[in-house]
């Protein structure tokens, strides 16, 4: 079985098309050559140096990420960035480890997170728990559930996520039923809040969330709760992982993890 029979696959059951129309393309294999026969796969919400380290121990060739590989060079005033992107440490740790063991990565990023029922955006709200769905925009999901608390809400929230802290705007005592998901890096763009609160929203559970998207949130009338890019995102790596495992019966494949990055000092 080659890599690019495994991509097609990906693109039958994540297309880039959905209710609302064409999905814009960013999928793309950023290492590797598509008809590399494929001897075990690897299903990573990142490519880190970390992950590409543990495929190369259970002898994985075939990475799928949903984030970018290698760090790129940015245009900026704010500081100086090396304009071959391979001088970067990081870069090249990671480049070291792929062509040491001629693996391919393929990234896809937005059909992953609009697959319908198991994609990013509706998994999230499955893991916490939210089944009664009253709204949606094309990545944000609406649910209703039972009158609580706010830091009710975002306790329970925190237990199913195993989370060791979780981030509040807003009035905690406030009672609501009406919660908005965000998954991912929606909430690093800074208007998000208008869909959600255009849509009843009394709350947003944001995956990770710039300051400016809380402020909006909260100047929209609603309550912030943000819990983690990777977290959110997880459950939908699994379900790749999971479906590929169920089409590619005999190849091992494998969910790995990138790792919540964070510790707290109180």
């Amino acid at each position: 079985m080659k890599v690019k029979e495994v991509i097609d696959y990906i693109l039958e059951i994540a297309p880039f098309q959905d209710e609302y129309g064409e999905i814009p393309r960013d999928d793309s294999i950023v290492f590797g050559n598509p008809d590399t026969e494929v001897k075990g796969i690897g299903v990573t919400w990142s490519s880190t140096i970390n992950v590409l380290k543990r495929a190369e121990k259970y002898g994985l060739n075939f990475i799928i990420t949903h984030e970018f590989l290698f760090w790129p060079h940015n245009q900026t005033i704010w500081f100086k960035s090396d304009e071959n992107i391979m001088k970067k440490k990081p870069n090249l740790l990671r480049y070291e480890i792929l062509k040491k063991n001629d693996m391919v990565v393929y990234n896809t990023h937005k059909n992953w997170d609009a697959a319908k029922d198991w994609g990013m955006c509706d998994a999230f709200p499955k893991l916490l728990g939210f089944r009664y769905e009253i709204a949606r925009g094309r990545f944000i999901r609406v649910h209703r559930i039972n009158p609580v608390k706010v830091k009710d809400l975002a306790e329970m929230i925190k237990g199913k996520m195993k989370l060791p802290v979780i981030r509040v705007a807003g009035d905690i005592e406030r009672k609501v039923s009406k919660i908005a998901t965000a998954v991912g890096g929606l909430g690093q763009i800074y208007g998000i809040a208008e869909e959600p609160a255009n849509l009843g929203a009394e709350v947003v559970v944001f995956g990770e969330a710039v300051d400016y998207a809380i402020r909006c949130c909260v100047e929209h009338g609603m309550v912030a709760i943000e819990t983690s890019h990777i977290l959110s995102e997880n459950p939908a790596v699994k379900n790749l992982a999971k479906k590929l495992k169920e089409k590619f019966k005999g190849v091992k494949i494998m969910f790995l993890d990138a790792y919540y990055p964070f510790d707290y000092v109180k």
